[in-house]
């Protein structure tokens, strides 16, 4: 959908930051939030004195570039924070595109079939990015926007991953998160094992006191 969960942003950019990636292609970016959250919380340095004459994209040590197929989702804003808008569907042109450290699929695999996207993610993984996916975790009609672009067609769930290049995951709310990288990683503050999620419940407590 154009707009993704909004609860599973912290979970996101937290893994974004632990990776600290120094190029990202965001698919099927929707509004384009992650491109700019890119900037905000992993391009910019706390030191940085910021130019209000440049783009973002131009002032940021990260390079973000997205796919988009939808067409009237190429939102005037979208050149500010990615350098690349490429227009195409990712069925079609995945084989064609660069290496990236990391390739987001925020609440965008459940609009592709499972066979081709899963020949995408091992795509990505065997140049070596490592894919952060948040999807549904109950699969949903979806009939958004008057696009036909926002159907669901497909529902993930983690046993989809294993073998694929599966890390972790992170159910949060009515979706997940899934970390699949080349390598096995243990990512501090996220994961499904009961020690991270006790250790999430007290974190959380603390906070509140």
């Amino acid at each position: 959908m154009p707009s993704s969960f909004s609860s599973q942003i912290h979970c996101i950019i937290h893994i974004c930051q632990r990776l600290n990636p120094k190029s990202v292609l965001d698919i099927g970016k929707g509004f384009g939030k992650y491109g700019f959250l890119m900037h905000e919380y992993l391009g910019i340095a706390e030191d940085q004195k910021i130019d209000p004459g440049k783009k973002l994209k131009d002032q940021s040590s990260i390079q973000v570039d997205c796919v988009e197929v939808d067409p009237d989702l190429f939102l005037p804003h979208l050149d500010h924070f990615y350098h690349k808008v490429i227009n195409g569907n990712i069925l079609d042109i995945y084989s064609s595109l660069p290496a990236y450290n990391l390739v987001l699929m925020v609440d965008i695999i459940e609009h592709i079939p499972k066979e081709p996207a899963i020949r995408i993610l091992k795509h990505f993984l065997s140049l070596g990015a490592n894919i952060i996916v948040a999807t549904p975790v109950h699969f949903f009609e979806q009939n958004r926007n008057q696009s036909e672009f926002e159907n669901h067609v497909s529902h993930w769930t983690v046993e989809d991953f294993k073998g694929i290049g599966f890390s972790d995951w992170q159910k949060i709310d009515a979706g997940a998160v899934y970390l699949l990288s080349p390598q096995k990683m243990d990512i501090r503050g996220f994961g499904n094992g009961i020690m991270k999620k006790i250790r999430r419940v007290l974190r959380a407590v603390r906070n509140e006191i």
